[in-house]
């Protein structure tokens, strides 16, 4: 088999690793967005019938938001399960326990429990926490280095992929008029995604790392790298990244990550490049009120949020066949500062319309115009970044450190910006997302490197000057 055959190859294998995660997670983050009305007859059946405005925001807000408290929770299960049972039965629990709360979630919708969907969400979002990162290590660690940019996009397309079907699944004209069969509709991906990842093997990174028999450790450098690849120079290249730092215990390492200054510095930089995926949440869960608040009808409101979700796919598809060819930061970059453009323009328009109704299709241009620059680059070089900037021993730990500094900024956000928005209006848009990501871009424009082709311990060193 050719080395194109064997990239292919693993190219698929990744592909479905991806989707055993990232389908209910995608479905998860936007099917409630599209059947809103529908969600509040049911909430209204649900509690006897009689339901004020102001307790239908409650419960829409609580089963809205529980997916990031829950989120937050699962972010530090993650060295826990990730890091000390191994990537792959990190993510058998994790899954195992997605498609228990997917269950549970359809019960809640069958039998009117609206408490059992918040108890489904929040199980659900908890242990996606888990598989998502067991996802992004499994992407980062098993490809040849040559293609570990495009690997690494293979989370972000499908979960962009899932995002359109969770979008359009919830409109009238599919099953938005049936809650009941559209919460069943991801059970049966729940169960593959558990049954899979029993045919994948560990990471032969973390097997070295955890002194794993050395046959198994080999066998997984095959399986990921094709039976002809040069195994000894691939677990030279692993036994090189290892030996660069030594660990303790749990938290001398936490403390590591802010005292040690390589570390401090990957760390700052994740971070301010996650800072420019807050705004997608508001927007994904949003973007339906925002635009029927800017006049445009209903209908079209709901399809041109599907128009954000398919727009956002098909760049994270163009990003992915580019990214090993340009590298990080040419993508990264442009589009980031394209980002947080779009969402100055649509606070505009969105003022605008005010004196100029259709100043409204602008709005809604932009919008689309924002989710296809997201999907480009800026989502899926912003999740895998801090693997490529830190060992691979404290690499869970950066994760997590990561990841729940972005999910308090999204939940923050999530929480106040409606609020924000029935006050200020659209204005609302550049407190909360425009500002903190200019700050952001000016540091990740002076301080990143790029990463393409480059083996980790390479651009660790880089770090350290």
């Amino acid at each position: 088999m050719t080395s194109t055959a064997h990239s292919i190859r693993l190219i698929a294998i990744l592909f479905c690793l991806a989707i055993a995660v990232n389908w209910q997670y995608g479905f998860s983050s936007t099917y409630l967005n599209t059947p809103v009305d529908q969600f509040k007859d049911y909430l209204n059946v649900s509690l006897g019938g009689d339901m004020s405005e102001g307790t239908y925001n409650l419960w829409w807000d609580i089963i809205q938001n529980i997916w990031f408290v829950g989120f937050f929770v699962g972010i530090f299960l993650n060295p826990v399960l990730n890091d000390r049972l191994g990537r792959r039965y990190g993510m058998m629990i994790a899954n195992s326990c997605i498609f228990v709360a997917a269950i549970l979630q359809w019960l809640a919708v069958w039998l009117h429990i609206p408490i059992l969907l918040i108890i489904g969400r929040a199980i659900a979002s908890t242990f996606t926490a888990v598989a998502f990162q067991a996802v992004v290590l499994y992407l980062q660690e098993s490809p040849p280095t040559h293609i570990r940019g495009t690997a690494s996009f293979l989370s972000e397309i499908s979960f962009a992929l899932f995002c359109i079907e969770g979008t359009m699944l919830g409109t009238d004209e599919l099953l938005g008029n049936n809650l009941t069969w559209l919460t069943a509709s991801v059970i049966p991906i729940c169960a593959f995604s558990v049954i899979f990842i029993f045919f994948v093997p560990e990471t032969s990174k973390f097997l070295l790392m955890s002194g794993a028999d050395r046959l198994r450790v080999e066998h997984s450098v095959r399986f990921f790298h094709g039976p002809d690849a040069n195994v000894a120079a691939i677990l030279k290249e692993t036994e090189i990244e290892i030996a660069e730092e030594s660990i303790s215990s749990t938290w001398s390492s936490i403390l590591d990550l802010i005292r040690v200054p390589h570390l401090r510095k990957a760390l700052l930089l994740s971070v301010c490049c996650l800072q420019n995926c807050v705004a997608l949440w508001t927007f994904i869960y949003n973007s339906t009120l925002f635009l029927e608040d800017i006049n445009i009808d209903s209908g079209i409101s709901k399809w041109a949020a599907t128009a954000m979700c398919v727009a956002y796919f098909v760049c994270t598809v163009i990003g992915g066949s580019f990214v090993d060819r340009w590298g990080r930061r040419k993508i990264l970059l442009p589009f980031s500062y394209m980002n947080t453009i779009c969402i100055a323009f649509f606070t505009l328009f969105c003022q605008l319309q005010k004196l100029q109704d259709f100043w409204k299709y602008f709005g809604m241009a932009t919008l689309i115009l924002f989710a296809s620059s997201y999907g480009c680059g800026v989502g899926a070089i912003s999740w895998f970044i801090s693997s490529e900037l830190t060992p691979i021993k404290y690499r869970t730990l950066m994760q997590s450190a990561c990841y729940s500094i972005n999910t308090v900024s999204v939940v923050i956000c999530t929480f106040v910006v409606l609020p924000f928005y029935f006050w200020i209006g659209s204005y609302c848009f550049l407190i909360l997302y425009c500002l903190p990501s200019i700050f952001a871009l000016i540091y990740i424009t002076r301080n990143l490197p790029e990463t393409r082709g480059r083996e980790i311990h390479e651009i660790v060193n880089e770090l350290k000057g």
